[in-house]
């Protein structure tokens, strides 16, 4: 009556992928639970399927209750079976986005219904019944069809909605698994004599098990530890329910080390130290994340004090690698654990860098501004809301506005404005430097275009580079696609470089030609901030050079003879000098005195929003702005 074929190597294939699972350690978090009950539930179902199909075959050498005991055990896994699925799939969307949590507490609703009903069946024959003649399918059988249907629909729905949130590996793999189970429920309905199901769900836990449970996605490629995807799902369950805590430690000088003994003697080291902490601790997670930092999870009602202790202890001895001694030190950091996963893994990695650092206590409310801070640049970058200030160029002969200088803002979430010095660092460690200036000077080109800044005496704007945008080799051509697309001559726009922007004088000289043939021109900034090299100034393209404040303060208190000396020479060699930091009529008319051609600073006005900036002189204009 039923074709057994298929049925003995998908157990054995079954069996196999059993017994690799439980020889790996595994994470106790729930989707590796759900995994488990699945595998429990599809062995069980496979076994039931076999004995319950002969027994219904041979029924007459079987007691109708032997039948119907059997066959009532099926339908209740079969139909456990899907529901587990549909689980699993809801716990692969826990660890990687959020979704409506109603969801879960209803999912059992259908999967309820439909064991009553299949329960019911030697009352009401409602699945199933048996007589004299042997096994029949009741006038509800198909309840089955429609229960597993309506969760591989519920579970595709799911999947599509949270589409954008998901990495695409992990949308293909659940997608891959809804469709080769819809595949088998419908061989299954139109081959019923065929044991074939089981064989198409061993498939979909084959998915499963490839792109999710493999253990070794999780495990260290360094040692017997977690890696970061682990502690990313642990902490993403563990976080919320308040009842653990990090012990986390960094190798200090990492680089170094890595540099003295060798990358591979410096991952034998760590593999050893992976091994020591797993076996010293076998209660608590070990996780190794990046550059020489781990972090163990344990439980709040830990003292880990003697687990510093011991730890130490054991770094003050040598980590063996062949022959060779590592000697290294750890810095320890703990942090309790917190509700955004992302939030706690970068106020640990930058507390544990910071520690790495500092032999002092690391502060976490400073790791915590930190993290906020940054919160707030990647929000201005990704709304555009990064706010752009004008601070005015006066001509020191006219008194008169001849430029700006354009300087950028962001704001916290509380409206409250970050300083530049704060943020901007941040961008250039994280990489976000070149977007953000990009935005700045898109923002710049657009106020070109909506005002008539020739009618407020402007000549020029001035736009500042940081030294990690001028290590971007597409800088020229993406500057240039900004002006091209609000149609903006770059002779309007000057570029101020830093003399820190001179590291990679080769680099450098190649952006500055380049950005110089589309029509750009360059101010040195800050001159005399550093150690000045004025045979390095002298070898770019600089057109104008800013002194520095601090050094135009220096001058006016003391009035040496080394500024004017180096203004004369300046203006000997063609370049125009601005003067920063002028806060008073007197320094005004000192630094016009020594011949520099441009004032900036609080006496004429502090950094505006462009708006204001637009009121202000373009009632102003014309307007002697000496006092």
């Amino acid at each position: 009556m039923w074709n057994y074929s298929f049925t003995l190597p998908g157990a054995m294939i079954l069996l196999i992928l059993v017994i690799f699972y439980f020889r790996r350690p595994r994470m106790p978090i729930r989707m590796n639970v759900t995994f488990l009950s699945l595998l429990v539930i599809d062995i069980f179902t496979l076994a039931v399927d076999y004995a319950s199909s002969r027994v219904d075959e041979l029924y007459m050498n079987y007691p109708a209750a032997v039948c119907y005991a059997l066959n009532l055990l099926f339908f209740v896994l079969f139909l456990a079976r899907i529901y587990w699925f549909f689980l699993y799939t809801l716990d692969v969307l826990e660890n990687h986005c959020t979704y409506p949590r109603w969801i879960r507490r209803l999912s059992p609703l259908v999967f309820a219904i439909a064991e009553v009903i299949a329960l019911s069946s030697p009352l009401t024959h409602a699945v199933f019944f048996i007589d004299g003649s042997g096994y029949h399918s009741g006038p509800l059988y198909h309840i089955l069809y429609v229960c597993f249907f309506f969760y591989l629909i519920a579970a595709a729905v799911l999947i599509l909605y949270s589409a954008p949130q998901l990495h695409r590996e992990v949308c293909n793999g659940l997608l891959g698994v809804i469709v080769i189970l819809l595949l088998g429920n419908i061989v299954r309905m139109l081959f019923p004599t065929l044991l074939v199901m089981n064989t198409f769900c061993l498939m979909a836990i084959l998915i499963i098990y490839l792109a999710f449970e493999n253990p070794d996605l999780f495990l260290s490629d360094r040692g017997s530890a977690f890696n970061m995807r682990a502690f990313r799902f642990v902490l993403r369950e563990w976080g919320p329910k308040g009842h653990y805590h990090l012990l986390s430690f960094i190798i200090r000088d990492y680089s170094e080390l890595r540099e003295i003994y060798g990358g591979v003697q410096i991952d034998e080291g760590i593999h050893q130290i992976s091994l020591f902490l797993t076996e010293q601790y076998p209660k608590c997670l070990v996780f190794y994340l990046r550059n020489g930092s781990f972090a163990l999870i344990v439980p709040k009602s830990t003292d880990t004090r003697p687990m510093i202790d011991a730890i130490t202890a054991r770094f003050e001895n040598p980590w063996m690698s062949g022959e060779t001694e590592l000697m290294m030190r750890p810095a320890f950091v703990e942090m309790e654990l917190g509700l955004h996963v992302d939030h706690v893994i970068g106020m640990l990695l930058l507390a544990l860098e910071s520690a790495a650092e500092d032999e002092q206590a690391v502060s976490i409310q400073a790791i915590d501004q930190y993290l906020a801070n940054r919160q707030a640049l990647e929000a201005a970058l990704k709304n555009e809301s990064l706010e752009v200030f004008l601070q005015p160029l006066i001509d020191s002969r006219t008194g008169q506005l001849v430029a700006a200088e354009a300087l950028s803002r962001i704001r916290g979430e509380d409206g409250r404005l970050i300083p530049p010095t704060v943020f901007i660092p941040i961008a250039e460690k994280d990489g976000s430097i070149v977007a953000l200036g990009e935005l700045v000077m898109r923002k710049i080109c657009r106020f070109v275009r909506e005002n008539d800044i020739r009618a407020m005496g402007m000549q020029w704007i001035n736009v500042n580079l940081s030294p990690y945008q001028c290590m971007s080799r597409d800088l020229p051509q993406r500057f240039k696609s900004v002006l091209e697309e609000y149609a903006v001559p770059a002779e309007l726009i000057h570029l101020e470089l830093t003399e820190q922007s001179i590291v990679d004088y080769a680099l450098l000289e190649h952006q500055l030609l380049a950005l110089q043939d589309i029509g750009f021109q360059f101010a040195l900034d800050d001159y005399g901030s550093g150690f000045s090299n004025l045979t390095r100034v002298t070898s770019f393209p600089f057109k104008n050079i800013k002194i520095d404040m601090e050094v135009v303060w220096n001058y006016f208190n003391n009035r040496g003879p080394l500024l004017p000396t180096i203004v004369g020479v300046f203006k000997q060699m063609n370049f125009s000098i601005t003067a920063e930091g002028i806060e008073t009529e007197e320094m005004s008319e000192a630094m016009a005195e020594i011949g520099c051609d441009y004032l900036q600073g609080y006496f004429f006005s502090r950094p505006v929003p462009i708006p204001e900036f637009v009121e202000m002189y373009s009632k102003e204009q014309g307007v002697s702005l000496k006092t």
